[in-house]
């Protein structure tokens, strides 16, 4: 199953007046192709139940409902309910419209006017205005917040330039030329808090403008409530009185409770339980274009990964369309070890193929790495289920690398302590990473400052290529700037990133209004809703 070459970011036109662009098509049902009519109008609110949402992962006792911090995709199902973005992306990362209702810049981009929507109230009934919007993004910006959008963010902005114009508008000043500022807006931290809201009340107490308010939530609790806000500013919404949001990570759990109706959705279904659910007429399976990024990560400043002719080895030994058959069941497609699928027009592979498994090709850069028969590299792999699939991407990646002589050691750990004593703490870890606009990819988790280092990789040049391509008003030139940082990942970083997963969740037929986001954090509840 190939994405739709659509499904990607467009690049940036010249700064100018934005107003709100149509819809993006929706994602289609599995297995079908990726293109599909919009999701049917929900059913009326007196006909609606709760909504019983199953999640893959969770955060533990790391949960938060400060959308600043957003430790892990777990937390997104509750903090996009509870939280509204100034703008948005459709699935083919076209920024649009949430509490703004439009935007524009000046002749150089260096300024940006934000106009927010009137009558938007957050859920105490204090009336959003620009004031909020500022201090929200402030916030991010301070790194005493701990928040993964400050990289991204203090790339482009200084606190200082972010004003309030009137109760209404926002001017942000951007440190150079920014034609894609309201792009890098998007990154996911970004939900608009109240005024003076601190730390510690927001982690237990989340209170912003979205469709759905907290009722039941405490970290380390798998199981959350929202309740439908009264008075959202999207008139007739929610659909749905109520959601109740539960952790189920076991595959064979989830897809028994969405069969019983004991769930209404599960947000990602394990492809290896898919055949168990294609024929049921009680459940409608919705597909994703190119979404999360499958990875191996390694620590590019501790042996034998600092070596760039290991990273290297390691890479090439990868059967990328094997793996998609095997791992995926064919729900996905390869990737090319940058996190910008070949799909997608703007990577610098569009139109051509994954790299292939090339063991002899492998062995030889091992041998210039000092390794052979009598000497073979060995290495620990840490993987869980934290990711439905990652135990089994591990398994074959070690299945792949003793092809070339290499002994990957597969350390499987709970799945639920994971992200917590795992991930960022040892030197080799599978991971995943949600599909981004290309410049906010890019500048994730590879540039220097990042707040998720999973690779220790840090090139000055590229953070230097980073900026430029943000400030290039030439839209062939900033593409042929993106192209020389995917191809500086690819080739010298430390991501094996051998596929992109086709996310497919399960819906139960009487439910309708919602559809996945090929960012698999990005859910709009506000149209969900599931007859009783």
């Amino acid at each position: 199953m190939t994405e739709a070459p659509a499904a990607t970011e467009a690049p940036t036109a010249a700064p100018a007046k934005t107003e709100a662009p149509t819809a993006a098509p929706a994602p289609t049902e599995a297995p079908a192709a990726t293109t599909a009519p919009a999701a049917p109008t929900a059913p009326a609110a007196s006909s609606s139940k709760c909504v019983v949402i199953a999640n893959y992962e969770s955060s533990g006792e790391k949960m938060s409902m400060d959308p600043a911090i957003l430790y892990s995709g777990g937390d997104a199902p509750y903090i996009y309910g509870v939280y509204n973005r100034l703008v948005d992306v459709t699935p083919n990362f076209e920024v649009i419209p949430e509490l703004a209702t439009k935007w524009e810049s000046n002749a150089d981009a260096t300024e940006w006017t934000f106009h927010l929507q009137q009558g938007v109230k957050f859920h105490d009934g204090s009336e959003l205005t620009a004031k909020d919007v500022v201090y929200s993004y402030k916030r991010i910006l301070d790194p005493a917040t701990g928040s993964s959008g400050l990289a991204i963010l203090s790339a482009v902005i200084d606190p200082e330039g972010i004003t309030a114009k009137d109760d209404y508008t926002v001017v942000i000043k951007t440190k150079a030329p920014s034609v894609t500022l309201p792009t890098i807006l998007t990154t996911k931290e970004t939900g608009i808090v109240k005024d003076g809201a601190k730390a510690e009340d927001l982690r237990l107490h989340g209170m912003g403008t979205g469709p759905f308010m907290q009722d039941t939530f405490t970290p380390g609790n798998d199981y959350v409530k929202l309740v439908a806000n009264p008075n959202y500013w999207q008139k007739g919404l929610p659909k749905a009185p109520c959601l109740e949001i539960r952790t189920i990570q076991e595959a064979t759990t989830a897809v028994a409770a969405l069969q019983s109706g004991e769930v209404d959705l599960v947000l990602q279904l394990d492809s290896s339980v898919l055949p168990s659910v294609q024929n049921d007429p009680n459940i409608k399976l919705l597909q994703t274009a190119a979404g999360n990024s499958m990875t191996l990560s390694m620590w590019t400043d501790t042996a034998p990964f600092n070596d760039v002719n290991v990273r290297a080895a390691l890479k090439k030994v990868v059967n990328r369309e094997e793996m998609v058959k095997t791992v995926l069941n064919g729900y996905g497609e390869p990737g090319a070890d940058n996190p910008i699928p070949i799909t997608d027009p703007l990577s610098f592979l569009y139109g051509k193929q994954a790299p292939a498994q090339d063991i002899e090709g492998a062995k030889a850069l091992l041998a210039k790495a000092g390794y052979d028969d009598k000497n073979p590299l060995k290495i620990d792999l840490y993987t869980s289920e934290a990711i439905p699939g990652h135990t089994l991407m591990a398994q074959a990646f070690a299945e792949q690398a003793a092809l070339a002589g290499i002994q990957v050691n597969v350390n499987q750990t709970p799945a639920a302590s994971f992200w917590d004593n795992v991930w960022l703490k040892q030197p080799f870890v599978t991971s995943a990473w949600s599909r981004r606009p290309v410049i906010v990819a890019e500048g994730m988790a590879f540039n220097c400052k990042s707040q998720y280092p999973e690779t220790h990789w840090c090139r000055p040049e590229f953070d230097a290529l980073m900026k430029q391509a943000g400030s290039e008003p030439d839209e062939a030139k900033r593409v042929e700037l993106l192209h020389k940082m995917q191809q500086m990942i690819a080739e010298d970083g430390g991501a094996i990133i051998p596929m992109f997963v086709h996310s497919v969740a399960g819906l139960r037929a009487n439910c309708s209004g919602w559809t996945p986001h090929v960012q698999n954090f990005n859910n709009d509840w506000s149209q969900l809703a599931c007859t009783k």
